[in-house]
């Protein structure tokens, strides 16, 4: 966002201030001309008196088209402005004996072209403390060293923007890439997880007891999937729980007696999960086989 305000704000480091809107004010006495620019203007203004034509020029503004209005009033009849170059020229038919006069307004936002008779201008220089003359034909202007200045620094931020936003996507898609090709292994046989404390369990249900299955101990791999040992009868067995339930061995003998021991019969069945977890679905029928297999190990 912030490169994108400086792009909107090139055009006015380059060409300087923009005229948003022109007003003519037609009075008794005099014709107003009120011209507004979208920054402060700092230009210069200059204007040449050639008969009955009075053409302003304006340093450092511009336009977006040229426009042409017809007043008709005793002072001024026509008033034509259009962009020449880098400056702007405001030609005004009036009458032989009008003058014009020009001011800013104290923000520099508004520009004021009076036309009014030269007998009036001078009674008005009278009774009024004399002005800068460099305030209506000398406006200050910005100096060519500090006008180069901002346009290569615009240059410059512009350059290490885009530089910083390719090298940001690249990184992302180096990430997107890695993260696609990682192998997708339960949580379960991260080594840096720490082992949770023994804690001891039951005994093992005998075929006299009373009762059916029994969960001896528990743990969950993912949303969808859970290994258990269930205890029936004399019988322990290691089964897989989740879409499909899987019967990973059954043990009869050297029975898991501590969480420990449950963590560490997980561990040496890694290969079978994680086989489980990895295997795509044109692996159907191979994955058949090994419930098949398991199954009947005993």
């Amino acid at each position: 966002m912030r490169y994108l305000i400086l792009l909107l704000l090139l055009p006015a480091f380059l060409w300087g201030a923009k005229i948003l809107s022109y007003n003519v004010y037609d009075r008794n006495d005099r014709v107003d001309v009120m011209l507004t620019f979208d920054t402060p203007y700092e230009g210069v203004l200059r204007q040449n008196r050639q008969g009955d034509t009075v053409v302003i020029k304006l340093e450092e503004a511009f336009i977006d088209a040229p426009t042409v209005k017809n007043v008709n009033s005793k002072y001024l009849e026509k008033l034509a402005i259009a962009p020449q170059g880098e400056h702007i020229e405001i030609v005004a038919q009036v009458t032989p004996d009008v003058t014009m006069q020009a001011s800013k307004t104290s923000d520099s936002y508004g520009l004021r072209l009076r036309f009014m008779p030269a007998a009036a201008t001078s009674n008005a220089t009278e009774q009024t403390p004399p002005v800068d003359e460099t305030s209506l034909t000398g406006l200050p202007t910005k100096n060519n060293a500090e006008f180069e200045q901002s346009y290569y620094v615009v240059i410059v931020i512009m350059l290490i923007g885009i530089a910083i936003l390719f090298w940001l996507k690249q990184s992302i898609a180096k990430r997107t890439a890695t993260i696609q090709t990682e192998p997708k292994t339960p949580w379960l046989f991260n080594k840096t997880v720490p082992e949770p404390k023994s804690a001891p369990v039951a005994p093992i249900k005998t075929a006299g007891d009373a009762g059916g299955v029994h969960i001896r101990f528990q743990k969950t791999l993912d949303p969808s999937h859970t290994v258990a040992m269930l205890d029936y009868g004399t019988m322990s067995y290691l089964v897989l729980l989740g879409n499909n339930t899987i019967l990973l061995d059954k043990y009869q003998d050297n029975i898991p007696i501590t969480q420990n021991d449950f963590e560490t019969l997980l561990q040496s069945k890694h290969r079978e999960l994680d086989g489980y977890f990895q295997l795509a679905p044109a692996q159907d029928e191979a994955f058949d086989s090994y419930k098949e297999k398991a199954s009947g190990v005993y």
